[in-house]
């Protein structure tokens, strides 16, 4: 079974290894574009270490009067100036979570680097969203992948009416699956009722007209109606 101090051990490990060249280098061209200045040193814990740098991105960040740090070569200023950094970052507006902020030994000592960078990413997006015109762009991608939206498929209509079959409104035209109807009057007299028949386009006309003898010269000319039954 493993012992403690070896899991610590490998623990350490694993944690240097996410301190990159590479991400570190990043972090530190993002702090000296943002403060206009270079730091100290090239490396970026030793550059952070004094938290001068770190106080003065800070105050970008913070309304006035912002933080009041001291510039020493004393170890124990150079750690309260780490301090008010840590503190800063965890109020408004910035209000970064416990998970994403770092102790004073883990930069001071190098005791975890990897939580450091993770400190300063947390903090470029909330700098970022809490005064983008101190701080332009988070550290991170800065381009974000194009959305890809759907494409319609098959011929467009030149109206740019729906091209999907025919609307069910186009239906209700009177000429659509039956016969237009027509009122017709039935009868010869004036007061003959009118009742909807189909067009007479629309069927056979009939051989002769059939109506009721309402006069003597109609007698040999029409057939009664009570004709049409024999």
């Amino acid at each position: 079974m493993a012992s403690v101090s070896s899991l610590d051990k490998d623990l350490r490990k694993m944690r240097l290894e996410k301190y990159t060249p590479t991400a570190a280098n990043e972090a530190r061209s993002w702090i000296e574009d943002i403060l206009g200045e270079s730091l100290p040193s090239s490396d970026l814990l030793e550059g952070l270490k004094d938290g001068v740098a770190l106080c003065k991105l800070a105050n970008l960040a913070l309304p006035p009067p912002g933080l009041r740090f001291k510039k020493s070569a004393m170890p124990f200023v150079q750690m309260e100036n780490i301090s008010l950094f840590l503190r800063a970052c965890q109020s408004p507006p910035l209000n970064l979570q416990p998970h994403d902020t770092f102790l004073t030994v883990d930069l001071f000592e190098q005791k975890d680097p990897a939580q450091v960078l993770q400190c300063i990413g947390a903090f470029s997006r909330a700098a970022h969203a809490a005064n983008p015109q101190n701080f332009p762009v988070p550290i991170g991608p800065k381009n974000r992948p194009e959305t890809v939206t759907p494409q319609r498929t098959g011929p467009r209509t030149p109206t740019g009416t729906r091209d999907r079959g025919a609307s069910i409104n186009s239906n209700k035209s009177p000429a659509f699956g039956r016969s237009a109807m027509m009122p017709h009057r039935t009868g010869d007299s004036g007061s003959g009722r009118w009742s909807p028949t189909k067009s007479p386009r629309n069927r056979p006309e009939s051989p002769s007209a059939v109506s009721s003898w309402s006069k003597k010269e109609h007698e040999g000319t029409t057939s009664p109606a009570w004709n049409i039954a024999q």
